[in-house]
């Protein structure tokens, strides 16, 4: 929900600035063409531009706080994306947002049926190749999509024609589309002002074609100024339709006279594209890393990678599962597994922290390890954590992978005899049972000991075979 807000801001601020070139730039020349497409095409953009994601990096240094801003619209309680549903202090905005959504949507779906309403009751009349709906509902003539709306009763017969090739202008140059763009961005952002200055200026330019059109085609100027005039009375009442009188004032007759703007004017339009730049900078997220870290990640392309495993034990020796480990200033990180051991591809400047909870952290650094071992690509370690309040201190053990292989060989080898002569006690119980020279209370407690014994050996026996498949593998 927070990244709604969000993109409702950065789209809001986006429709602003492109409006503000239009309003300084275009809006007084006669490019009729050149602003539809720069107020159509803006619109989407400022749609679009708030799901470009740039990032960049910052380096603090390692007393600097990095504080989560999410990006430089920093909104209260939105800097916690995981956070699910409306921080307490937008519950209120967000119901009013969303009932302005429904509001606006319902709008829309009203006016539809109102149109559809009217073409069912009225029906369709093809006349010289315009489909016209007669209807007595609305004043004012209109055009939406292919069709026409008029009033027989109050538009004169003289004025048809004229009234009929502004429509047509309307509906070949498919200005409803624009129309329903403009409608469905509404309902978004209807609570930003400039969505509706974006609206009354898509149809204002609208007349403005259509206007260049019917006198284009010949109409004298002064008669079509009368229609015009004549319609002066009536009120927008469909938002989606182009409507005849709409911006009817003397700026509209006085753009029919005027000199056309010359076409290199139409460059104006390129003040768009720092603007664009502009919202991208702003709307760019920073990375942030500490001065060391940076210069890990800086020095990684050109560092050898090598395979490390570590297995992690205990002050006793007993393996430490599912211990974190990560790669300091990277993403990089692994669990160890049932036995204690992890494996990871690192560099050899990489610094590894291993973590658990009760213990305290270990730190591998690979510049040591190296120093340590010979470089064959490969490094093992055996590493013990210290256990938070203990007093003895936690080290690192540096062996050779073979030599940790050997070691648990002799430790498997060891138990096995163990085994067997744990075998040879329980043959003399069995023995002595069977004989009867030993009471049967002395032979229970023998069997006791010995099935304790036996079981200990045999899990022991276990890890240690786990363990030498794991590094064998």
């Amino acid at each position: 929900m927070n990244t709604i807000w969000i993109y409702l801001a950065k789209a809001s601020l986006s429709l602003v600035l492109f409006y503000l070139v239009f309003w300084i730039f275009l809006r007084k020349e006669t490019l009729f063409i050149t602003n539809r497409y720069y107020l159509l095409i803006s619109m989407v953009i400022s749609l679009i531009l708030p799901m470009v994601t740039i990032s960049y990096t910052v380096e603090l240094s390692g007393d600097e706080i990095i504080k989560d801003t999410g990006s430089f619209l920093h909104i209260p309680g939105l800097s916690q994306e995981s956070r699910v549903g409306l921080p307490t202090g937008l519950l209120v905005p967000g119901i009013i947002y969303f009932t302005g959504v429904i509001i606006f949507l319902l709008r829309i779906a009203i006016q539809f049926i109102v149109l559809y309403s009217i073409i069912v009751r009225n029906g369709i009349k093809e006349v010289d190749g315009t489909r016209i709906v007669y209807n007595s509902r609305f004043i004012m003539p209109f055009s939406f999509m292919n069709l026409v709306f008029i009033n027989p009763v109050t538009v004169r017969d003289s004025e048809i024609s004229d009234i009929i090739a502004h429509e047509k202008v309307h509906i070949h140059e498919n200005h409803w589309f624009d129309l329903m763009i403009v409608e469905l961005m509404s309902i978004i952002l209807w609570f930003n002002p400039f969505i509706w200055f974006f609206e009354r200026s898509i149809k204002q330019n609208h007349e403005y074609l259509a206007d260049e059109g019917v006198i284009a085609q010949g109409y004298n100027v002064g008669r079509y100024h009368s229609v015009l005039i004549n319609q002066l009375m009536g009120m927008e009442v469909i938002g989606i339709t182009n409507n005849l009188n709409y911006s009817l004032n003397a700026k509209r007759l006085k753009m029919m006279k005027r000199t056309k703007t010359p076409k290199a004017r139409a460059l104006h339009i390129i003040w768009a594209l720092p603007v664009t730049f502009l919202l991208l900078a702003a709307f760019a997220s920073p990375k942030y890393v500490n001065n060391e870290d940076a210069s890990q990640v800086a020095s990684l392309s050109s560092a050898t990678t090598v395979n490390l495993t570590v297995a992690v034990l205990d002050k006793n020796g007993d393996p430490v599962t599912g211990a974190n480990v990560k790669v300091k200033g990277t993403s990089t990180g692994t669990i160890t597994d049932e036995n204690g051991i992890f494996s990871l591809e690192v560099s050899e400047t990489d610094v590894v922290i291993v973590s658990m909870k009760g213990f305290e952290d270990v730190v591998i650094d690979m510049k040591t390890v190296a120093a340590k071992q010979a470089n064959t690509g490969k490094y093992s370690l055996k590493v013990k954590m210290k256990a938070l309040g203990e007093t003895v201190s936690a080290y690192t053990v540096v062996k050779s992978k073979d030599d940790m292989i050997k070691e648990l060989e002799i430790t498997l080898k060891n138990l096995e005899v163990k085994k067997a002569e744990l075998n040879k006690v329980k043959e003399k119980i069995m023995q002595a049972e069977k004989e009867g020279t030993v009471e049967q209370a002395e032979l229970d407690k023998k069997k006791a000991a010995l099935k304790a014994d036996m079981t200990a050996v045999s899990s022991k026996i276990d890890a240690v075979t786990k363990k030498l498949q794991s590094l064998k593998n």
